[in-house]
């Protein structure tokens, strides 16, 4: 393995998760930020070297069999034309067009490799669902993740399906499911680089699940919602707050739980979602607490949310009440 694949490996995965919440995060009265484009530039580094070697490889293990192991794409599809039914040349196919970021045509060699199998084809739906979730179409990407989900049930050691499944839960806020994918990554006895990647990334989930209050920058509050909003609130609904700087840019903290309210809430430095990004003692912020009716942390039409002002590491609890719908 090159220097340049294990370089690429440790920043793909590094990278990862420090990527994923700020490319999906915006403020309430902003315009939307896609799911696929900000999935899509975290593709561009995953994608590029050892990891997607790793998450990719066991989606067509018959190649070699196949005889079109090093086959250009241009041979690839003179060989299924004369033989349609070769789903490991399709799904080699696909794999192929990804790899140049033909993200449309992978989907359809993909597509054809899973009409090849009843029932279905792990291999397949997860590469579908990778195709979907990098053609930058956010209108598939809810779509994507079930197909990831579907693959999983299909084969719950597929590396490409565990990658993206784990990707998505962090994207979510379902930590906990991040954390076993992951996990369960390890498990399959990666390279050592990849390894190491991984178990950042599971470390950075537990320091997130667990965090310390730090109270120099503490921030409690005490979140309500209106009496006119009550009956707009979803069941299995969730509570996103998470606190801005004025001059913008990434939130510098971020929590989710269970849209019972009232309730207290407490954030502070420990909370921060990208290294080297965090509150400072005694720094003026925004906060905005929202109810997402889709599980998601894009913010999405008819979303409930309110916002306050506050200063990082002030005393005593700041009540925030939800007042306002999303357009």
């Amino acid at each position: 393995m090159t220097a340049f694949v294990l370089a690429a490996l440790a920043l793909a995965v590094l990278a990862a998760l420090f990527l994923a919440w700020p490319l999906l995060r915006r403020r309430p009265d902003a315009p939307s930020a896609p799911i696929a484009a900000a999935l899509a530039v975290l593709a561009l580094i995953i994608a590029s070297a050892a990891l997607y070697r790793l998450i990719g490889e066991r989606a067509w293990p018959e190649l070699a069999a196949a005889g079109a192991g090093n086959a250009t794409i241009a041979e690839l599809a003179h060989h299924l034309e004369g033989a349609p039914q070769d789903q490991a040349g399709w799904l080699s196919l696909g794999a192929a067009y990804s790899s140049i970021g033909q993200y449309a045509l992978a989907l359809r060699a993909y597509e054809r490799a899973n009409r090849l199998t009843p029932g279905g084809s792990a291999a397949a739906l997860a590469g579908m669902g990778e195709a979907m979730l990098l053609t930058g179409d956010s209108a598939r990407a809810e779509q994507a993740s079930a197909l990831i989900e579907r693959a999983l049930q299909l084969d719950a050691q597929s590396p490409k399906a565990l990658f993206y499944g784990a990707i998505i839960a962090y994207r979510q806020g379902r930590l906990e499911v991040a954390r076993e994918r992951f996990s369960a990554m390890l498990a399959l006895s990666p390279p050592e680089n990849v390894r190491a990647a991984l178990q950042k990334q599971i470390d950075e989930i537990d320091a997130r699940q667990h965090p310390v209050l730090d109270a120099a920058t503490a921030i409690h509050l005490h979140v309500t919602l209106s009496a006119a909003l009550a009956g707009k609130v979803p069941a299995n609904a969730s509570l996103f707050v998470f606190v801005r700087s004025p001059d913008g840019g990434p939130p510098l903290a971020a929590k989710r739980s269970p849209a019972s309210l009232p309730q207290d809430v407490a954030l502070s430095a420990a909370d921060s979602m990208i290294a080297g990004r965090a509150l400072t003692p005694g720094q003026s912020v925004s906060v905005i607490a929202r109810i997402s009716t889709s599980g998601s942390p894009l913010p999405l039409p008819g979303d409930l949310y309110g916002q306050i002002d506050t200063v990082a590491g002030k005393s005593g609890p700041r009540a925030l009440q939800i007042d306002r719908l999303s357009p």
